[in-house]
């Protein structure tokens, strides 16, 4: 038969153990967030902001033409400013009046970054002369990815 086998955790009665243990005191969770401290949401922005500008300034300084960076940074900018709005959102206090208005607020402001990033893609061809889509992807990518970075530049607590 194909399938992974079985273990000793996965038994029904182990699940039943599971959910009768409590829930954590005061005291784990304050050991547990020490251990393992949050990354600050504004790190990530700033870090974006900067890996967007570093992007810009290289690429002029390799002597990419105008055009090429001025996609190469509108690409960063498709990313940095939704994602200031959303860290905006996210960190007001409705949203933290609740766990549900937590949850709730931040798949509504995930929404509204990705609406925000989609109308500016569309609105690209306009707004920059001579775009080369090829640059404007590359600096949105770029960009993009460096939320994984920030957990290499430290956390916050640390």
């Amino acid at each position: 038969m194909m399938g992974r086998k079985q273990e000793a955790t996965d038994s029904p009665e182990s699940i039943e153990e599971e959910a009768k243990t409590p829930p954590w005191s005061k005291e784990q969770v304050r050991e547990f967030r020490l251990r393992e401290p949050s990354v600050s949401v504004w790190r990530v922005v700033f870090g974006q902001f900067l890996v967007g500008v570093l992007l810009g300034l290289v690429s002029w300084l390799l002597g990419a033409k105008f055009a090429n960076v001025a996609s190469l940074g509108y690409g960063a900018f498709c990313v940095v400013l939704p994602s200031a709005v959303f860290a905006r959102g996210i960190t007001s206090k409705w949203s933290s009046l609740s766990p549900g208005a937590a949850v709730t607020g931040f798949f509504l402001w995930e929404f509204v970054k990705v609406f925000m990033t989609i109308v500016m893609l569309l609105a690209s061809q306009s707004l920059v002369d001579d775009l080369s889509w090829p640059m404007m992807i590359l600096g949105l990518v770029i960009t993009m990815k460096v939320h994984w970075l920030s957990f290499l530049w430290g956390r916050k607590g640390k």
